[in-house]
C-alpha cells in the first residue's frame, strides 16, 4: 500500500468511531496540560493512560497515546516562556530566550513563535515519517557506540556557545553536571560510584528531579524578593494570538527548516531524545547567526530553533519504532508496549500484516500536531493569565506540583530532598554568575559520552584508534571542532573589521 493509501486507511480507522475522536481531543489537551505543569510530563501522561488503552481497540488506543505524546512535548513551552521553568526536559532550551521575551512584555509573541515552530517541526517530521520511514529507520542502524559518543561530544560543544562570555564558569558548570550524572550504579560494571557508602545514592539522581530543582526551585528562591507583586503584564497593543503576524517569520525560515531536519534525524537515533535535539539546534542557530550576542536576551531564533527541533523528534522517534521495533525515546517505548499488548509486532511485519495501524499512526500524528496548534489558539487567553497572577499565589502551587512530580517519578522520599538541594545549588549558581544551562547540558549528555566511549573501547579491545574507522563519528567530531572554533573565529573577524 502506498503512503497516501496508508494515511487514508488511518483516517478511516479514526473517524469510524466517534469515541476515538473524543479520546483523541482529550489526549491532546491533557498532554499539553501535563507538559505545561512543572513536574508532570508527557511521559507521565502516557504511562498513566497506557493501562486504560488495553481495553480499547488497537487503533483507538494508539491514536490516544500519540495525541498525549504530541501535546506533552509541545506543552512544555508554556511554563518555559511564562515562568522560566521548563515544563519538561525537552523545553529547557526554550527558557533561554522565551522567558526574556515574555518579561519584555511580549509573551504572546514568544508563545506565537514557540507554538508555530512546534507545529512546523512536528509536521515536517510527520511528512518525513510518512514518505521515507523505512530508509531513515535503516540509517539509525548505522550508529554504533563511536557514533553516539561523537554525537554527545558535539552536544557538549554547545557549552562554548552558551558561555561565550565566560568559558571557565561554563566549563565548571558542565563538569559539575557530568559528575552529578555519574552518581549511582555504573551501568557497565554495576559498581557504585560517588555514593560514599550511602545506599540511597545507589540509584543516582532522577533527571526530572534535578531539572525541576535547578530551574523551578532555583527560580522561586531568586524571585522571593518580588513576592506580593504581580508578574509583568502584557502591552495592550500586542496581538493576543499565537497566529504569527505577517512577516513575523521573515528571516527565520532557514532556522526553522534546519532545526526541523536536526530534530528528525536525532529522533531516529534511539535514546538520544528531545533535550539533545533542542540543544544542538539552538547551538547551530546561534553559531550561524549574524548577531549571536542577541541569544539569551529574547531572540526569536532562540525560541523557534529548540521548539521546532524537539517537536520534530516525535515524528523521527516513531520511525525506528515502526520499521525496526526499536523505540526512539521513552514515550515511543511505551507506545511500542501498547502495540505489543494488542498482539501487534513492531517492525517490518507491521507494514505487511497491519497496514491500518501504520496508517493510524501516520494520520493521528499529523492531526495531533494540527489540533495542538488549534488548542493554543483557543485557550491562549487562559495560559497568558499566568503572567498577572501574584507570585505569592503561584509559587506555592508550582512548588506543590514539583514536589508531587518528584515523589511520583520513582516513589522515593529521597527525591524530594534531591529537589531541594538542586534548587539551592541553582540559586547559588545564579547569585555567583555561574550559568545553569551548561550544568544541565553536562548532566543530560555526560552519560551518553561516557557510556558509549567505554562501550566502544571494550568492543574494540582497547583500541582507541578504531574511532578513525568510523566515518560518521569522524564527521560528527569535525562538526564539534567547528562549533568550538566558530565563536572565536567570528570575534577575530569582527575585530579585524573594526580595525580596518
Amino acid at each position: 500500500m502506498s503512503a497516501f493509501g496508508l494515511v487514508l486507511s488511518g483516517a478511516a480507522a479514526v473517524f469510524s468511531d466517534p469515541l476515538t475522536i473524543v479520546y483523541f481531543l482529550v489526549g491532546v489537551f491533557g498532554g499539553i496540560v501535563f507538559g505545561a505543569i512543572p513536574g508532570l510530563t508527557g511521559a507521565l501522561g502516557v504511562s498513566l493512560m497506557l493501562p486504560f488503552t488495553f481495553a480499547m481497540a488497537p487503533a483507538q488506543g494508539i491514536a490516544t497515546l500519540i495525541a498525549i505524546y504530541v501535546g506533552g512535548v509541545s506543552g512544555g513551552l508554556i511554563a518555559s516562556i511564562m515562568l522560566n521553568i521548563p515544563g519538561n526536559a525537552a523545553a529547557i532550551v526554550t527558557c533561554f530566550d522565551g522567558s526574556p521575551m515574555a518579561r519584555k512584555g511580549q509573551p504572546y509573541r514568544a508563545l506565537s513563535y514557540g507554538a508555530t515552530a512546534s507545529l512546523i517541526g512536528g509536521l515536517f517530521s510527520g511528512v518525513v515519517m510518512i514518505f521515507v520511514a523505512t530508509g531513515l529507520g535503516r540509517f539509525g542502524l548505522l550508529f554504533g557506540s563511536w557514533e553516539y559518543f561523537a554525537l554527545g561530544i558535539m552536544g557538549l560543544a554547545v557549552v562554548v556557545s552558551l558561555c561565550s562570555e565566560d568559558l571557565i564558569k561554563g566549563l565548571i558548570s558542565a563538569v559539575i553536571g557530568m559528575i552529578l550524572a555519574m552518581v549511582g550504579m555504573d551501568k557497565l560494571s554495576s559498581l557504585e560510584r560517588f555514593t560514599f557508602g550511602w545506599w540511597r545514592l545507589s540509584s543516582g539522581f532522577s533527571e526530572m528531579t534535578v531539572l525541576m530543582g535547578l530551574f523551578a526551585l532555583g527560580e522561586i528562591l531568586t524571585q522571593l524578593g518580588n513576592l506580593g507583586r504581580p508578574m509583568q503584564r502584557t502591552d495592550s497593543s500586542e496581538r493576543r494570538t499565537v497566529i504569527p503576524a505577517r512577516g513575523a517569520f521573515r528571516g527565520l525560515k532557514k532556522t526553522v527548516l534546519t532545526s526541523s531536519v536536526i530534530g528528525t534525524l536525532i529522533g531516529i537515533l534511539p535514546g538520544v531524545g528531545q533535550s539533545t535535539a533542542a540543544l544542538v539546534a539552538y547551538n547551530q542557530a546561534k553559531n550561524s547567526s549574524r548577531e549571536p550576542e542577541k541569544f539569551g536576551t529574547g531572540c526569536p531564533e532562540g525560541i523557534v530553533a529548540p521548539e521546532s527541533a524537539n517537536n520534530a523528534v516525535c515524528g523521527g522517534a516513531l520511525i525506528p519504532m515502526m520499521t525496526l521495533g526499536i523505540p526512539g525515546d521513552t514515550i515511543t517505548a511505551m507506545l511500542m508496549s501498547g502495540l505489543i499488548v494488542h498482539g501487534l509486532a513492531p517492525g517490518a511485519s507491521l507494514f505487511d500484516n497491519n497496514p491500518e495501524i501504520v496508517g493510524t499512526i501516520y494520520f493521528s500524528y499529523i492531526v495531533a500536531c494540527l489540533v495542538m496548534y488549534l488548542m493554543y489558539i483557543l485557550f491562549l487567553k487562559y495560559f497568558i493569565k499566568i503572567l498577572s497572577t501574584p507570585m505569592n499565589y503561584m509559587f506555592p502551587v508550582i512548588l506543590l506540583m514539583c514536589l508531587i512530580g518528584a515523589l511520583t517519578n520513582n516513589n522515593r522520599i529521597f527525591d524530594i530532598w534531591v529537589f531541594f538541594v538542586m534548587g539551592i545549588l541553582g540559586y547559588v549558581f545564579q547569585q555567583v554568575g555561574i550559568p545553569v544551562a551548561p550544568l544541565t547540558l553536562g548532566y543530560v549528555l555526560g552519560p551518553t559520552v561516557e557510556l558509549n566511549f567505554r562501550t566502544a573501547i571494550m568492543a574494540f579491545h582497547g583500541n582507541a584508534f578504531s574511532l578513525f574507522t568510523r566515518p560518521i563519528a569522524i564527521c560528527l567530531l569535525a562538526v564539534a571542532v567547528v562549533m568550538l572554533a566558530w565563536p572565536s573565529l567570528k570575534k577575530r573577524r569582527s575585530r579585524q573589521k573594526a580595525k580596518s
